[in-house]
């Protein structure tokens, strides 16, 4: 794993151990409990979708920002690696059956991208794990992402060709933006009785509102586009948002929805190292990484 993983030593004394030194390869997972990385290191989809190349280098970005926090108290770590394939269509199914391996195992996943292509990977992972399960699928963003796919996947298609072909999910969008969606897309979302809380609405509110919506699902799924946080906190991603998303209310609503015990798989995208001023966009990724991983249960 020291392609991946490689970070600060202070010893090998259990007091002093970082991530980096406790990681291991999936295949070595023996019981179930613990998280397990999975990237998704193409940003093909973006490029498809005209945004700013880079996020291919988003996964192993993020990795590096979290490779010296402390290690959690009996929380296992895994990493399935990265891509073979690069192409949407096949990295979305490669890493799909990466998500489903994972969940059968009982170990969390957090994925890692690359392009919000990853969302569908995910879905579809998770999809094949829990075939009869009503997913609710919570979406961090600025934008919609519900475009038309008829073309082609990309970046910005995953939501829609998720509602369109499967009636047992439901779809809520945090950190709404109206600058960054056509009416279009507004009425898309609308027909499928999506729940669409914006940037400005208050924390408590929007809390109340997900409250009433994870009730009306079994299993959580949530998806961090790092373009819904506000420019400055998060210049490193494929389409910057101005007045986005505070991060330290997104890391709230976090801690809110993981402590649901609802949740079942995470993902982190557009977080491009091209872009990124001294890795922020990757720390902040990592610290809601982090937060996850805190409450999960071991």
């Amino acid at each position: 794993m020291k392609d991946l993983w490689n970070g600060r030593l202070d010893s090998y004394e259990e007091i002093d151990l970082r991530l980096w030194q406790v990681v291991k390869e999936i295949k070595e997972a023996q019981e179930p409990g613990g998280v397990c990385f999975v990237g998704y290191d193409t940003d093909e989809g973006v490029v498809r979708n005209l945004g700013r190349k880079g996020a291919e280098g988003g996964s192993n970005a993020i990795r590096k920002s979290i490779q010296s926090f402390p290690k959690l108290k009996e929380l296992k770590i895994y990493d399935y690696k990265n891509l073979d394939k690069k192409n949407v269509e096949e990295a979305q199914e490669e890493y799909s059956e990466k998500i489903a391996d994972v969940l059968r195992k009982k170990i969390f996943p957090i994925g890692l991208g690359g392009g919000h292509d990853i969302a569908y990977g995910s879905y579809l992972g998770i999809r094949k794990s829990y075939p009869d399960k009503k997913i609710g699928i919570i979406n961090f963003d600025a934008h919609l992402d519900m475009r038309p796919y008829d073309k082609g996947r990309t970046s910005g298609t995953s939501f829609k060709e998720i509602m369109d072909n499967d009636k047992e999910v439901q779809y809520a969008i945090v950190g709404f933006q109206k600058i960054g969606n056509t009416e279009r897309l507004i009425k898309t979302a609308e027909s499928f009785n999506a729940l669409i809380l914006n940037e400005e609405y208050s924390e408590d509110s929007i809390i109340e509102a997900l409250k009433d919506f994870i009730k009306k699902v079994d299993i959580v799924y949530i998806t961090f586009c790092m373009d819904v946080f506000e420019a400055s906190a998060a210049p490193g991603v494929s389409a910057p948002v101005v007045m986005g998303l505070e991060p330290k209310k997104g890391k709230r609503l976090l801690r809110f929805l993981m402590q649901t015990e609802k949740v079942v798989c995470v993902d982190f995208a557009e977080v491009n190292p091209v872009y990124d001023i001294d890795n922020v966009t990757a720390k902040l990724a990592g610290c809601l990484i982090y937060e996850a991983m805190e409450h999960i249960k071991k």
